[in-house]
């Protein structure tokens, strides 16, 4: 009768375990399917895959036309800055238009007419603005305020180069490595400290200069007191 029971209980216990391992494999195949990728079709990935590349096609062209942009406004700006630092076009149209002085006659062609010109100037110098409105001359002479002159860029700059080369002529000449300048009280002092009969240096010698030299450091002391605002005792 025990051994019955026994098996009845044994059967039943490994129904349960083979219910229950049903389950779980079962719950694992459901939970599987979940984690799968949802699927997606070849029209979906190459709309997607279009959309991108226009996305970025879109973003060069618009960083290139930023790009432009900023160039022809830099450009602008430049032309600006060039018209400002220019003469007005009036002035320059004057300089370029003016006469040329004339060039002189020789010998006695040359005193021939300037008597002429002395003399006809007086008698004309009265109807000379009416001859000029009858002529219909156009050159309207602009008076400037102020001295004015006209030099190219390469006529200043080869004589700018000029000086500075002869002005670093001279400093080499005169302070140059090989110059070997020196003062009076450095000489004198290797003078005494080279001859036969040496001697102290000169600032030890002359007294004079050791009283100057006091009298300086008294003042700097005097001036150094003054700032820190020390009183003298």
């Amino acid at each position: 009768m025990a051994k019955k029971l026994h098996r009845k209980s044994a059967s039943s216990s490994n129904k349960l375990n083979s219910a229950n391992m049903t389950d779980d494999f079962q719950l694992h195949l459901d939970s599987s399917d979940d984690d799968a990728p949802e699927e997606v079709t070849f029209e979906d990935s190459k709309a997607s895959a279009l959309r991108n590349m226009k996305d970025a096609l879109e973003t060069a062209k618009r960083e290139k036309d930023f790009l432009k942009e900023k160039r022809r406004k830099r450009q602008e700006l430049f032309q600006e800055q060039k018209k400002r630092s220019l003469l007005p076009a009036d002035i320059l149209e004057e300089i370029d238009t003016a006469p040329s002085k004339k060039q002189k006659l020789p010998g006695a062609q040359a005193e021939s007419n300037n008597e002429e010109a002395s003399c006809s100037g007086e008698e004309g110098s009265e109807g000379s603005e009416q001859e000029k409105e009858a002529k219909g001359f156009k050159g309207n002479i602009r008076s400037l305020k102020g001295n004015y002159s006209i030099m190219r860029v390469a006529d200043q700059s080869s004589a700018n180069s000029q000086q500075q080369t002869a002005m670093d002529f001279i400093q080499a000449r005169l302070y140059g490595p090989g110059s070997q300048r020196t003062t009076s009280n450095q000489l004198l002092s290797l003078q005494n400290k080279r001859g036969q009969n040496k001697s102290a240096a000169v600032q030890f010698v002359n007294k004079k200069w050791g009283t100057e030299k006091k009298a300086k450091a008294e003042k700097l002391k005097k001036q150094w007191i003054h700032k820190q605002k020390v009183p003298s005792s």
